[in-house]
């Protein structure tokens, strides 16, 4: 067991040097999380970057298949002065609560004492003859970093909000007993260090029980061990949290906290990470165009909801689109903003007792117009309606949805077998993509690739693209595929033109791709991506009947070079 330092009052004062140089661990007495500051002789600093006020560096290990998470938060640092007023102002913080603050929300809160504690920590300073600076400058940027420290370990979640705002960061892993068990996160695309990282952070017990009961608290849930889970959202940092307890955590609380994205994912931006290739993002937004029933399937982690996403910016914006979902992951309010036509219906999970299910969901969801249907998770008795609905020809203009499995072939025992769905009705299946996760060399880097495009027909799966050292196109995708023909005979034309229109559609994203590289990724973005698609369906608009795809290519290019000549 770890032995517990307590570090506070006049004892840090007096041990802090000496407790840092044994055990390069600091908590502070308004903070229950333990930061290591000793990195070992052996790591090698990759990179380093601010969060805030709080220094991040991450380091390789070439001795250990991890590598490490490094924070040295400013806070932890403070002088004797400061620690004095944070702790007074701490401590008669209840004295000052008022039945007018807004306590509904954790962001409320936050906001009420960042607007107390200003006016406190400057008249404690006052009170107690200290100094906040040398000058006026000086003195409102201390002012402002103690109300931010107030509020940051009061109202908010103290160091874990670097981690909880870092973008690298994807997921954060607190495992039981936690104050014997570094906190673990997983990063997403950072060059030259590996996914999963430890780092130098500890909680207490009493940092991961004050958080347990915020999340009972807010999400009016019960947590217990007769209830020992407990799914809820974190809204103000876009983060799912699962917590589980006894009896199914024998050793305490253990904590996996997943961050959604701030901006959906885009085709050209998958492309840039290297998850798609240029001929594969145009095949999908021809199958999107082309009203295709798509199924994305992977196992956790493999950028499944990421990839469904990205497709869903590929609709007109003047598709009708209904989403179906228990947590809400998919980009429906960002897509509202920029004049998406959407509506979003939140079901509950299979934790809740909620009268509304997936199932009822997907029976309204067909009552309510002419719509493209986009599940967030096709596992239940929904898959059932869902298909019933797909053969019967109600189910709306296109279909999309995830679904675990690691192969076509899973996919289809999952949905056929697990679910119970006749062989008859799963030909209403168009496309299986797998998203996938692949470990180049056998190295412990973890890359999101899309491996599998593959049609269904007359009873089997025929690949399109398939990931082999690379996302390659088949010969059936370039001579004979069934779906690509049956959209080229529903647009009038032959399959030789719907093969030059997907390649047309890979070059416009290969050059949004490019330019970013010179002119930032704000050019992959939802809101840039969705002007680009505008510009190509006008085109096409314009010139299916007397133009060519040279033609619209063109006239695309030179409007994108305009359009970008500023940025």
């Amino acid at each position: 067991m770890k032995k517990v330092r307590r570090i506070d009052g006049s004892r840090f004062f007096d041990g802090v040097a000496r407790v840092a140089e044994k055990y390069k661990e600091l908590r502070p007495s308004f903070s229950y999380t333990w930061v290591n500051l000793r990195v070992p002789e052996t790591f090698k600093k990759v990179v380093e970057y601010d969060i805030k006020h709080t220094r991040v560096a991450l380091y390789r290990d070439d001795e250990s298949t991890e590598d490490y998470y490094h924070i040295e938060p400013v806070e932890y640092s403070f002088d004797k002065e400061q620690y004095l007023l944070l702790n007074e102002v701490t401590s008669n913080l209840s004295d000052h609560y008022t039945s007018t603050a807004d306590f509904s929300s954790a962001l409320g809160v936050k906001r009420y004492i960042e607007s107390i504690g200003k006016r406190m920590i400057t008249n404690t300073a006052q009170d107690k003859g200290i100094e906040l600076g040398a000058d006026r400058e000086e003195h409102d940027k201390n002012l402002e970093l103690l109300v931010e420290t107030l509020a940051k370990y009061t109202a908010g979640y103290g160091v874990m909000e670097t981690l909880l705002v870092d973008p690298n960061v994807q997921d954060i892993y607190i495992d039981a007993p936690s104050e014997d068990n570094n906190v673990y996160i997983e990063l997403g695309g950072v060059p030259d260090i590996r996914d999963r990282c430890r780092t130098n952070i500890f909680l207490t017990e009493e940092e991961v029980e004050s958080m347990l009961a915020r999340f009972r608290s807010e999400s009016g849930k019960p947590f217990s061990e007769a209830f020992p889970v407990l799914e809820t959202d974190l809204y103000e940092f876009d983060t799912r949290v699962t917590a589980i307890g006894k009896p199914l955590s024998q050793d305490g609380i253990a904590l996996a906290l997943r961050r959604r994205s701030k901006e959906p994912w885009t085709l050209p931006k998958l492309i840039r990470v290297g998850s798609l290739t240029p001929l594969a993002a145009g095949l999908l937004s021809f199958l999107v165009d082309g009203r295709s029933t798509m199924l994305v399937a992977g196992s956790r982690g493999a950028g499944k909801t990421s990839l469904l996403s990205a497709l869903m910016m590929e609709f007109p914006r003047s598709q009708r689109i209904l989403t179906i979902e228990d947590t809400r992951e998919l980009p429906s309010r960002q897509m509202q903003q920029l004049g998406y036509n959407i509506q979003s219906l939140t079901v509950g999970s299979l934790l809740e007792d909620n009268e509304m299910t997936a199932d009822d969901a997907l029976r309204v969801s067909l009552r309510l117009g002419e719509s493209s249907i986009v599940l967030g998770e096709v596992r239940g008795k929904e898959a059932k309606t869902l298909y019933e609905a797909m053969r019967a020809g109600t189910a709306g203009s296109a279909v999309m949805g995830t679904i675990h499995g690691d192969s076509p072939e899973s996919v289809y025992e999952r949905v056929v077998f697990d679910m119970g769905i006749s062989e008859e009705s799963f030909s209403a299946t168009d496309v299986v993509l797998i998203a996938g996760v692949v470990r180049p060399g056998g190295t412990q880097r973890r890359e999101r690739r899309l491996t599998h495009v593959s049609e269904y027909g007359d009873g089997r799966f025929t690949d399109l693209m398939l990931y082999d050292e690379g996302l390659n196109a088949t010969d059936i995708l370039k001579r004979s595929s069934e779906r690509v023909g049956h959209i080229a005979r529903s647009w009038s034309m032959s399959y030789e033109q719907a093969i030059e229109n997907i390649n047309l559609r890979a070059s416009i994203r290969e050059k949004m791709v490019e330019k970013s590289r010179t002119k930032g990724m704000e050019l992959l973005s939802p809101a840039w991506v969705s002007e680009a698609n505008d510009r190509f369906w006008n085109l096409v608009e314009e010139y299916h009947s007397t133009g060519t795809h040279e033609d619209i290519e063109r006239e695309w290019m030179g409007w994108f070079e305009k359009r970008t000549k500023y940025v």
